[in-house]
């Protein structure tokens, strides 16, 4: 599978992800993986089964706090909820609200076993591996996700994009800000999507 391909899927499955979490009535604009460390690689922040818990290994990072804001401010309250290092979370843009989601304990639907299933063998193993080798193995699903903050979507004044990792500042119309690192090619549309004359 192309990478251009698993981006434009993984972000299918994401808005899915998002989706039963808006109100009724309420208009999905963007969706992206954050993280607090610029240095996740991209396809991880895309493609989540690359993180420690999902399959991944420990990464080394010395993560900084892109936080500018007094305690209470908005970037700070939404900086409170971000996960710790390595961990990633999705920001979610809609016609009326921001949201942070975290990655929730429970198994998606696709990923619980069946009731009838018999255990993998070897062989089921050996067919993994050879898909993974030849580059024909179905990406893990994204895990559920269950949302840990929300603000109006008028309390965000501006989103900006820098870097060529990709870094996403977030300024709130309370004069506080929070830096957080996302995929740069996903980072940019949402940044567009941000924009006030975007708004319905």
């Amino acid at each position: 599978m192309k990478q251009a391909d698993l981006v434009a899927r993984r972000q299918a499955e994401l808005r899915a992800r998002v989706e039963p979490h808006l109100d009724a009535g309420e208009t999905l604009r963007a969706a992206l993986w954050v993280a607090r460390d610029a240095g996740l690689p991209m396809i991880v922040k895309i493609a989540p089964q690359g993180l420690p818990g999902m399959g991944g290994s420990v990464l080394s990072a010395n993560p900084q706090s892109g936080l500018d804001g007094p305690e209470g401010s908005t970037a700070a309250d939404l900086d409170r909820r971000l996960p710790q290092h390595p961990a990633v979370a999705v920001l979610a843009l809609t016609d009326a609200r921001l949201l942070l989601l975290t990655v929730s304990d429970a198994l998606p639907p696709e990923r619980e076993p069946a009731a009838d299933a018999r255990p993998a063998g070897f062989l089921d193993h050996l067919g993994r591996i050879g898909r993974r080798l030849f580059d024909q193995g179905e990406p893990v699903a994204l895990p559920l996700l269950e949302p840990v903050w929300r603000c109006h979507r008028a309390a965000l004044h501006a989103v900006g994009v820098s870097g060529p990792e990709g870094r996403l500042a977030l300024r709130f119309t309370d004069g506080s800000s929070l830096a957080v690192a996302a995929p740069a090619l996903l980072a940019l549309p949402f940044a567009e999507a941000a924009r006030p004359d975007q708004i319905a």
